[in-house]
Parts: C-alpha cells; structure tokens; sequence
C-alpha cells in the first residue's frame, strides 16, 4: 500500500513537471525580451541592440526583468499546482490546495 502511494505520488510530480515544461511565460520590458516555462527554466533571452552601448544599463535593465520573468513563472506554477490539487484532492479539499503550495 505504501509502495502503491509513493509510485502515484512520484508519477503526479512526474506528470505536474512535464505541466510546467509546457507552460510558456514571456516578459518584454526596456528592449529586453526573457522566455521561460514554469519549471524554472529559461529558453531565451533577447536584447534589443541599442542596449548594448551601456554596459550599466543593461546589466539594471536585465535585473528587473529577470525579476519580473521570476514573478511570473510563480504565477504560473502556482496555477498548475492548484489545478493539479483539485484533481487529487477530493471534492470538498480542493480549496485547500493554496496551503500545500
């Protein structure tokens, strides 16, 4: 029976990883452009040319939007998570799901 409960409890991180891999999230902010998934991953990064004269600027400007991307990957992990929560938990529970996260 445990064995049975850890098997479905890895194969619903399994299953909440490849959710989150899915889930595309993008920012574009000051000529900077950052790409990612929920699952903490960034795929691109782009700048736009102009920001490259200012070595100072640029490094402020990526500051913030690497900040504002993180923020955003939260938000969309924190959705996935609550989804996911209302399809183990049961019925009545689901609400619960923001205290697990």
């Amino acid at each position: 029976m445990f064995g049975d409960m850890m098997k479905n409890m890895q194969s619903q991180q399994e299953e909440m990883q490849s959710t989150l891999k899915k889930i595309k999230v993008e920012i574009t902010k000051n000529g900077i452009t950052i790409e990612a998934n929920a699952a903490r991953e960034i795929l691109n990064i782009s700048i736009d040319k102009d920001l490259m004269e200012d070595k100072e600027q640029l490094e402020d400007m990526l500051i913030v939007a690497i900040n504002d991307i993180t923020q955003a990957i939260q938000q969309q992990e924190a959705i996935a998570s609550q989804d996911m929560m209302s399809k183990v938990l049961p019925g009545g529970l689901a609400g619960l799901g923001g205290m697990f996260s």
